[in-house]
């Protein structure tokens, strides 16, 4: 019997359900934290939590204390199965599944306080990293394509940094957005207070279609 071949399947950010939830105290027991991951998740999706696939890493602080902050990703499984379908057909093995901007944080550095923010069509992914840890991660559909509507956005998202953990952002990173223009990117600094680049890769600028892409090849040097 040929060996079917592995894949990874990097999927668009709004097919996912991505959040960080904390915890005091996360068992060791891997059917415990599944079963708690699940429960905390029933009350904030809008969608049956027991019919989804529901992935899960729990990220120790880096204080070490007992405080554990966990990234969850849930989507249901009839969309999951959509997007896998076409790599069965081809004979291959979905084995790590992702998303993009899940994927694109293997660009963003360890070190300090730093906020992704990648655009992808109308869809706005931001993303918080603290010392390598992501502490918030959220997605919107935008309405239109304006800066100022980024912004607006933008303004909550760099406020919790400040306020929830006591620093100030590095760097703002910017992905698929005009920003990544000098021009642009002087624009957004002037209106954030933050210094904004474009997010970069060994292997090139990432744009908005590729970023996870470059983040697993990134990630693929650890593996």
């Amino acid at each position: 019997v040929r060996k079917r071949r592995r894949a990874a399947l990097i999927l668009p950010d709004y097919a996912v359900r991505v959040t960080v939830l904390d915890f005091e105290d996360f068992p060791a027991d891997a059917k415990e934290q599944a079963s708690l991951v699940r429960f905390r998740l029933k009350r904030s999706v809008p969608f049956d939590v027991d019919s989804s696939a529901v992935g899960f890493q729990p990220q120790r602080d880096s204080a070490g204390g007992k405080r554990v902050d966990v990234v969850a990703a849930i989507a249901p499984l009839e969309i999951l199965a959509r997007y896998e379908a076409p790599f069965r057909l081809a004979g291959f093995h979905v084995g790590w599944v992702t998303t993009s901007t899940l994927a694109a944080l293997e660009l963003v550095p360890a070190a300090g306080l730093n906020v992704l923010a990648k655009l992808t069509g109308r869809v706005l992914s931001l993303a918080v990293v603290h010392h390598g840890v992501l502490k918030l991660v959220r997605s919107i559909e935008l309405s239109g394509f304006t800066g100022e509507e980024v912004v607006g956005h933008l303004f909550p998202t760099l406020a919790y940094a400040e306020d929830q953990l006591s620093a100030s952002p590095g760097s703002l990173l910017v992905c698929g957005l005009a920003s990544a223009t000098h021009e642009s990117g002087v624009w957004l600094e002037s209106q954030l207070g933050v210094r904004t680049a474009a997010l970069s890769s060994r292997f090139g600028q990432p744009g908005p279609m590729n970023a996870g892409l470059m983040g697993y090849l990134e990630k693929l040097k650890e593996i």
